[in-house]
C-alpha cells in the first residue's frame, strides 16, 4: 500500500471517530442538528467507497459501486433511524442487499456459507425470538432483516476464507462488527434499556464495521 492509500485510511478512520464520538456526547439532548454528525460520521466510509469507485479496475468495478451503494444506504440509515425507526430499518435491509450483491463478486457460494449463515440467523431468533411482535408485517420485517444481516456476515466469513488476504480479513471483521452492533441494538430497544454503556460499544462496532467494509477494497 502507498502512503497516499494509507493516509486516506488513516485520516477516513480518525476522522469517522471524531464525527461519531460528537455525536455520542450529544445525543441526549433530543436535538435534530447532533444527527448531522452521526451522519458525518458514516460519510467517511462513503468516501472511501466513492473514491474507490471512481479508480476501481473494471474485474472491481460492480463490487466497488455496490459498496459504495450498501454504505450509503448506512448513512442515508442513520438518521431515518432517529426520525421514523422502520425506514431506518428497510435502508439498513436494502445495504445488506448490496452488500451481499457485493461479496457474491468476490468471493464463490459455498456449503460452509448456508452453515455460517443458519449459525448466524438461528442465533438471533434464539437471543430476541421471544421479544418478536405477534404474526404481521412488523413480524416479517424483523425476521427479514434478521436474515439480510446474518447472509451479509455469512458471505463476509467466506470472503476471509476463500481470499485468505488483508481485504477478506477486514471484510469479515466488518460483518461481524455489523452483526453484533445490530444485535446490541435489538437487545437495548427489545428490553427498553437506555444504557450508555451498550449505546457506546453498539457505536464503536457499528460505525468500525462500515469503515472496514469500506477499508476493504483498498487491500483487494
Amino acid at each position: 500500500m502507498n502512503l497516499q492509500k494509507f493516509l486516506l485510511l488513516a485520516a477516513a478512520a480518525v476522522l469517522t471517530a471524531a464525527f461519531g464520538q460528537h455525536y455520542f456526547r450529544n445525543n441526549t439532548k433530543k436535538e435534530k442538528q447532533v444527527l448531522v454528525f452521526k451522519a458525518l460520521a458514516t460519510a467517511m466510509p462513503v468516501m472511501l467507497a466513492f473514491l474507490y469507485a471512481l479508480t476501481a479496475q473494471e474485474v472491481h468495478r460492480t463490487l466497488s459501486l455496490m459498496i459504495l451503494a450498501g454504505a450509503f444506504l448506512c448513512m442515508t440509515a442513520d438518521v431515518l433511524l432517529e426520525l421514523y425507526f422502520l425506514s431506518g430499518v428497510v435502508s439498513f435491509g436494502l445495504g445488506h442487499v448490496c452488500f451481499i450483491a457485493a461479496y457474491m463478486h468476490l468471493t464463490q457460494f459455498r456449503g460452509y456459507t448456508v452453515l455460517v449463515f443458519l449459525l448466524f440467523f438461528l442465533l438471533m431468533l434464539l437471543l430476541h425470538g421471544k421479544f418478536l411482535p405477534q404474526p404481521g408485517w412488523q413480524m416479517i420485517l424483523m425476521i427479514g432483516y434478521a436474515a439480510l444481516l446474518s447472509a451479509m456476515s455469512a458471505m463476509a466469513v467466506t470472503a476471509a476464507v476463500q481470499l485468505g488476504s488483508p481485504a477478506g480479513y477486514l471484510t469479515a471483521a466488518g460483518g461481524i462488527c455489523f452483526y453484533i452492533s445490530d444485535n446490541i441494538l435489538g437487545f437495548r430497544l427489545l428490553h427498553e434499556t437506555k444504557s450508555r454503556v451498550l449505546s457506546g460499544v453498539l457505536l464503536t462496532l457499528y460505525y468500525s464495521a462500515v469503515y472496514l467494509i469500506a477499508a476493504a477494497m483498498y487491500f483487494l
